[in-house]
């Protein structure tokens, strides 16, 4: 869904184990991921060693600016304009925070592909007359669409609802 590319460079939020992360890697140019919890990105740094592409960062998304994260990465790429993307599995209580927060920065992303709960993906992508104020900033800044729903069954452990894959294309 993140149409990926070997130079496309992925922010990955809350990447836990490093599932996700270790298929962004093998078909992205870079994965930055931005782990929280202390413990899973030092578990992290040792499992994802082998990926030379992979840059494993302990902190909390909202206190990292992405324009001076992709500076701090990138350094070479100073003054230039840059273009990432953002993949995530966002826990219900901080979806509507990291979308608002991505969606404000200076520096946006070109597309984000998140999962998250199912009713609040329907609610990002409703329609005039059933619209709240999620959906308002989320559409003033892209295009949201539901690429698939998942079952709560997929997860291990299995959450009390159903998921959905959203991605959100940015306007250019």
């Amino acid at each position: 869904a993140a149409e990926l590319t070997s130079s496309d460079v992925v922010i990955e939020i809350g990447p836990g184990l490093g599932v996700l992360t270790r298929k962004l890697a093998e078909q992205a140019g870079w994965v930055v991921a931005i782990e929280l919890d202390k413990k899973l990105a030092a578990i992290l740094k040792q499992t994802l060693v082998s990926y030379n592409n992979v840059t494993i960062i302990n902190g909390d998304i909202l206190e990292v600016s992405p324009a001076a994260l992709l500076q701090e990465q990138f350094p070479s790429e100073a003054g230039c304009s840059f273009s990432y993307k953002v993949v995530a599995n966002l826990p219900y209580y901080i979806t509507s925070p990291v979308l608002c927060y991505f969606l404000e920065a200076s520096v946006k992303p070109q597309i984000m592909v998140i999962m998250v709960q199912k009713e609040v993906a329907e609610a990002i992508v409703a329609k005039p007359g059933r619209m709240s104020l999620l959906s308002v900033s989320v559409q003033l800044y892209g295009e949201p669409t539901i690429v698939s729903y998942v079952p709560a069954e997929c997860f291990y452990p299995a959450p009390e609802v159903d998921s959905a894959l959203l991605k959100v294309v940015l306007y250019s």
